[in-house]
């Protein structure tokens, strides 16, 4: 009897675990419609059924969120934090509504209150860079996304924000190796165009080829300091590039594959990846070791002229084929170990 008692208990709970998976889906499915009402009553049932479900609560706060009740949605989340197994989505998302109700302060403390609980959590970095960025404080900003990078460096969002501050000072070297991470990392994003066409377009700007042959670059102005006794833009990615240009006499996507090509050899030949170990030019040289440098470079950049681009593709498919073939699954793989940061080059 014991065990027939038993047994019917659980398959109790697992009918039970059914309704609430069946009444969330179908609550997702209202609210996705727009349908807020219809999919919060929805799930305020399924909250009948498994109280201890927090993504429930997360949903029905969300669900009133988006239908614009911002008070009862504050309500809902400040239950939501206070109950068990919760993860950072919880806590980003209730900054994120405090932060389009007008309270940025509120929304700051949130986001660092989730980050004592889940301090390797890069969405919460990017958010609370965010809002620095929202209040022109770029140098907070900037240094936030940068220990976002630090906590969670296969979050792909700190390094888009990184590069784009950085590409606009100056201190372009900075926002051209984030810039190229991110890409790497975020493939098809929304973003993806608008940083490949940032990257073209800071080479383009800070190379300056004139007709004598001389050239000069300029992506940092970082001098020796007792804060920064090795500034690498200056003495290392500079020198290099400049070195790579040589003979140069204009810049397009097929003399800066040239340039790109030319700059990692010369990086490697002089063994500067031993004193400046850098991911993402260790996996430029694994593309270069795989026959895909050609093609790597010219994806990189190809937002900043497209007819270039498709040019160049239509003349190299099968080496353009083989490319996103072994690209596809040859992802850059990062790690606390191995990370990119401004902080570690600069020492």
């Amino acid at each position: 009897m014991l065990i027939l008692l038993f047994a019917n208990g659980k398959s109790l709970a697992q009918n039970t675990n059914e309704i609430v998976r069946l009444k969330a889906n179908e609550a997702k499915e209202m609210i996705d419609a727009r349908k807020y009402d219809a999919g919060i009553k929805l799930l305020q049932e399924a909250r009948k059924a498994d109280p201890s479900d927090f993504k429930i609560l997360y949903e029905m706060g969300l669900a009133y969120y988006l239908k614009k009740d911002f008070n009862t949605a504050i309500l809902i989340f400040n239950q939501l934090i206070k109950m068990k197994d919760i993860n950072a989505d919880c806590y980003e998302m209730f900054g994120n509504i405090l932060d389009d109700d007008n309270q940025s302060e509120r929304a700051l403390e949130m986001y660092y209150q989730g980050l004592k609980k889940f301090p390797k959590s890069g969405s919460l970095y990017f958010q609370i860079g965010n809002i620095y960025l929202s209040q022109k404080k770029y140098n907070e900003a900037v240094s936030v996304f940068e220990s976002g990078i630090e906590a969670e460096p296969t979050y792909p969002m700190n390094y888009y924000r990184a590069a784009k501050l950085y590409c606009y000072s100056n201190e372009e070297v900075w926002g051209m190796i984030y810039g190229e991470i991110f890409l790497n990392l975020a493939k098809s994003n929304k973003y993806s165009a608008e940083i490949s066409k940032l990257l073209y377009d800071t080479y383009l700007s800070e190379i300056k080829l004139t007709s004598d042959s001389t050239l000069t670059v300029s992506f940092s102005m970082e001098k020796p300091s007792a804060h920064s006794p090795n500034p690498y833009g200056t003495i290392i990615y500079e020198p290099t590039l400049e070195q790579a240009l040589k003979g140069i006499k204009y810049i397009d996507l097929n003399t800066l594959n040239k340039v790109r090509t030319r700059f990692l050899e010369i990086y490697f030949a002089k063994k500067i990846d031993s004193q400046f170990p850098n991911v993402l030019f260790e996996y430029q040289n694994k593309v270069r070791q795989a026959g895909h440098l050609d093609a790597y470079n010219h994806w990189l950049l190809f937002k900043g002229n497209e007819t270039m681009f498709a040019i160049w593709q239509a003349k190299n498919k099968e080496k353009w084929d083989s490319f996103t073939e072994w690209f596809n699954t040859n992802p850059i793989e990062i790690n606390e170990n191995n990370l990119f940061s401004r902080k570690r080059m600069s020492k």
